[in-house]
């Protein structure tokens, strides 16, 4: 029998291709994919706000010679000097008031998709800029709808 720590991401259901940026920092945190020994940073020796930092820059690689332990200040720096020289991957922030859908035509699009009505975005897709798209814009997109429907004569169920 093999006392073996679980391999990293090995019971995770979806691919990072299909996960925000945000996901993968919470996967890195995992405990199997944690870099060997106690949180000090490799670069300083600090203790205080260490996280997992990845040598290359991709967040997505997780292979235990990629993550070491790294201060919150040195993560930040080493990643500007890192960009800088275009090594790694900038990290997509995620801003849902920006994710959302920004037209009616967006909104149609995303509602259509996700009933099946449409294949011009992926379920998936749909679902997260529905979502992301705050309640206010949602209500006026729902105004919007209604008004073109009584101009049509379509208001009635």
């Amino acid at each position: 029998m093999s006392s073996a720590a679980p391999e990293c991401g090995a019971n995770w259901r979806k691919s990072v291709d299909q996960i925000s940026d945000r996901a993968m920092r919470y996967r890195a945190q995992a405990p199997e994919c944690r870099p060997p020994g106690p949180p000090i940073c490799a670069f300083c020796g600090s203790t205080s706000n260490v996280e997992v930092h990845h040598v290359d820059g991709f967040e997505d690689h997780l292979e235990p010679e990629n993550v070491i332990w790294s201060c919150r200040r040195c993560n930040v720096r080493i990643g500007i000097v890192m960009a800088r020289a275009g090594i790694g991957r900038r990290t997509r922030q995620a801003n849902p008031q920006d994710q959302g859908a920004k037209s009616l035509g967006q909104w149609l699009t995303a509602v259509l998709s996700m009933k099946g009505e449409s294949d011009r975005m992926d379920p998936s897709v749909a679902v997260e800029m529905i979502r992301a798209t705050p309640p206010e814009r949602r209500s006026e997109f729902a105004r919007e709808i209604w008004e073109i429907r009584r101009k049509r004569g379509t208001d009635h169920s």
